[in-house]
């Protein structure tokens, strides 16, 4: 018998593992960087939300301003402004330094108004027809043009202008940054509106046109018979005639414009 032999094949040997190489502090500066950058982010986001806030504020004044400018022209907006919008525990705003951005007397917070063209005849109520002009003066209902409510806030910087105002000086960028928030807000004035019966009552009156004439030359006659009646009247116990031809119409409203909320179902 002849023998075999069997040899097996041998296996490269495996390479060893290159040394380690020491990364020497590099994790530690990258996330340093990447707290440095998002600790930014946190400051600058902080401070534009305290702007956003005091423009949202200055949103607000400008409505409240237009529409009590058209309510009352002589009130003292501008002081309610102050007081309503910009002071207050809820209207705190600081800068990092923990300083106010707005003075105690709220110097920074100013109000104005300004009124648009008013409309051509023929775009108004009426139109150009005859006596159309003196009605909508007598109602009120006359376009005076668009009245618009400004309103600007410019906040002090928490360090005075010079090298920080450059974005290369860190943080401190953000509290140098001079701005002034501006927003308005557009109204048509001049209506005709009225805010309860007297109001409306004064209103139909102060025309003299559709109203003031006729009724005085309607009172001055019923004076004359009333004077001439008034023995007659006394044997029947009348009361004397009432000339206010309006007071009376207070909180009446005439049937057409009345209609029950409950409806009937149909059989």
């Amino acid at each position: 018998m002849t023998a075999l032999s069997i040899h097996r094949p041998q296996h490269a040997a495996a390479p060893r593992p290159a040394a380690a190489t020491p990364q020497l502090g590099q994790a530690l500066m990258e996330g340093m960087v990447a707290l440095m950058a998002l600790l930014s982010l946190w400051v600058g986001l902080s401070w534009l939300a305290r702007l956003q806030d005091m423009a949202l504020q200055a949103a607000h004044a400008s409505r409240y301003a237009a529409f009590a400018f058209t309510r009352n022209p002589q009130a003292d907006t501008e002081g309610d402004v102050r007081r309503h919008y910009f002071s207050g525990p809820a209207h705190q705003w600081s800068d990092r330094r923990g300083q106010r951005l707005l003075g105690d007397g709220l110097a920074e917070v100013a109000l104005r108004y300004d009124s648009g063209a008013a409309l051509a005849a023929q775009a108004q109520a009426g139109g150009a027809a005859p006596y159309a002009q003196s009605l909508r003066q007598g109602w009120r209902i006359e376009d005076t043009g668009i009245l618009a409510g400004h309103v600007a806030v410019a906040p002090w910087p928490g360090l005075p202008p010079g090298p920080a105002a450059s974005p290369s000086a860190g943080l401190n960028y953000f509290d140098s940054q001079r701005l002034v928030l501006r927003r308005h807000t557009a109204i048509l004035a001049g209506a005709g509106h009225a805010p309860d019966d007297a109001a409306a009552q004064q209103l139909l009156a102060g025309s003299a046109l559709a109203w003031g004439k006729s009724a005085d030359a309607s009172y001055a006659l019923g004076a004359q018979v009333a004077a001439a009646m008034v023995r007659v009247d006394a044997a029947w116990n009348r009361s004397a005639p009432v000339f206010d031809w309006l007071a009376p119409w207070a909180g009446r409203v005439p049937d057409p414009h009345l209609h029950s909320e409950i409806e009937t179902e149909a059989p």
